[in-house]
């Protein structure tokens, strides 16, 4: 080995010992206890971040109402009840409001009951032999002045449409309003008489 091989392993070996001798009081400047200043634990349930544009869609979606989210009351079976129903007094032709327990057994509750068996887009399917559909929504101006004056008086002016159901024969119409999938049922309608087809 030449001299200046032997000077480098000399001056490797004598780092080397310097080293080795200064590493017990190098360890002993570090705690024992330290943990990285930088460590932080994930939050529970953390979702995943979204690219920008994943976040939007996801934003929107979750603020699209229910109602809109499978083509509205469509889906959703008809139910229905009489709790708003107007049945004080007459109107001004004469008729009552109410339905007499016969009326009720024999023309009102069989096709409610049976229509309750069915979704709202399948009640919006049926037609007449005409072709027109039996059952409807009306703007609440399309109906008579007294009874929109009368759906006023009843608190109910914050709907502005009222559903129409065709009930046995050609005259019969229970009326009323939905909320989400429910038929609220305010009028028997015996002659058609809610609706200007013919003046009284």
């Amino acid at each position: 080995m030449g001299k200046k091989s032997e000077e480098r392993a000399r001056r490797k070996a004598v780092a080397q010992a310097r080293f080795e001798a200064g590493k017990p009081a190098m360890l002993a400047r570090v705690p024992a206890t330290d943990t990285p200043r930088h460590a932080m634990a994930p939050a529970p349930n953390a979702a995943p971040r979204l690219a920008p544009h994943l976040a939007r869609a996801a934003t929107a979606a979750a603020h699209t109402p229910k109602t809109r989210e499978d083509g509205s009351r469509f889906h959703a079976r008809m139910t229905w009840c009489t709790t708003r129903a107007d049945v004080d007094d007459r109107w001004s032709w004469g008729e009552p409001r109410a339905w007499s327990e016969e009326e009720w057994d024999e023309t009102i509750h069989p096709p409610m009951r049976d229509l309750a068996g069915l979704t709202w887009g399948e009640i919006d399917k049926l037609a007449s032999g005409t072709g027109h559909k039996m059952h409807h929504l009306h703007e609440v101006g399309d109906l008579i002045e007294e009874a929109q004056q009368r759906w006023v008086s009843l608190d109910l002016d914050q709907f502005d449409s009222v559903f129409r159901f065709r009930l046995s024969g050609q005259k019969r119409r229970a009326w009323g309003f939905i909320v989400d999938a429910h038929f609220h049922f305010v009028w028997w309608d015996r002659e058609h008489s809610l609706y200007p087809t013919e003046p009284h």
